[in-house]
């Protein structure tokens, strides 16, 4: 699908969008213009985004946009390497495709070429980056998470926002992290609300079980009768599903109770 790929995202429209959000966040019109001149042009020689970089933001806005155009934006900070709470953020913001209202296949063109077509769990970001550390790879629950958390909101969003449906081009990137999952994600304990699965893996665990049993749903069927895109988030929502009802015995005794749980919940 990636091979030879021609970007969809169209510029001009993109800066549309940010300069849109910008001002509704109420970006002062000169930082505005910063950004823009950043967005077609790059860095200046005086750009303070080599002082103080925000690498996802930049990465939104930086005109190189194939994976050797982002080498070349990190080229700038050799003498600034990234520390390593900096790569985890990193990681998990390009992962969720959360790079600047790109068409949601171009978000996808990125994961596919980042992490390959399944996420595997020694895999760690094809990019060279400066960094303080080795890269370490993320925890697999992390991972899962972060996938989970924006295909669940693009299959509730009535309004068909483009927000997690990259993931509709990638129908097998879960396959390997079912088996690696904590089975507290799929149990019937009772967890407050932000009460994660360990200080290594800041899953909170009450959100990602709310948020199986939401994929659950949208798999056989349960989504909004009115939303345009209903039988194509439902295919999508079920080649997800299948890959962990293929590894149900991985995932704690208590999950195909879960199944049945979160269907009868109204």
């Amino acid at each position: 699908m990636f091979e030879n790929y021609q970007f969809k995202t169209d510029r001009n429209a993109q800066w549309d969008r940010i300069e849109a959000s910008e001002r509704e966040d109420g970006r002062a019109e000169v930082y505005n213009q910063k950004d823009k001149a950043f967005f077609y042009n790059g860095f200046d020689e005086t750009d303070w985004r080599k002082v103080e970089p925000h690498h996802v933001g930049n990465l939104a806005l930086y005109p190189k946009k194939t994976i050797a155009g982002w080498e070349d934006y990190f080229s700038y900070f050799k003498d600034n390497p990234l520390k390593p709470h900096q790569v985890t953020d990193l990681q998990q913001a390009l992962l969720v495709g959360r790079v600047g209202r790109l068409h949601p296949q171009d978000d996808a063109y990125y994961v596919w070429n980042l992490w390959g077509e399944v996420w595997l769990p020694d895999s760690i970001i094809k990019i060279e980056i400066p960094t303080e550390e080795p890269i370490a790879p993320l925890d697999a629950n992390s991972a899962y998470s972060c996938t989970l958390q924006n295909l669940t909101y693009w299959l509730r969003d009535a309004d068909n926002n483009n927000i997690g449906s990259y993931l509709e081009y990638l129908p097998r990137f879960m396959d390997a992290m079912p088996p690696l999952l904590d089975a507290r994600l799929f149990d019937f304990e009772h967890y407050k609300l932000r009460q994660t699965l360990s200080p290594e893996s800041p899953v909170r665990i009450a959100i990602g079980k709310s948020r199986m049993k939401q994929l659950i749903r949208n798999a056989h069927g349960l989504i909004d009768p009115d939303d345009k895109k209903r039988s194509h988030k439902v295919a999508v929502a079920k080649n997800f599903f299948d890959v962990f009802d293929a590894h149900s015995d991985k995932l704690g005794e208590d999950f195909p109770r879960f199944i049945a749980e979160a269907l009868e919940e109204e």
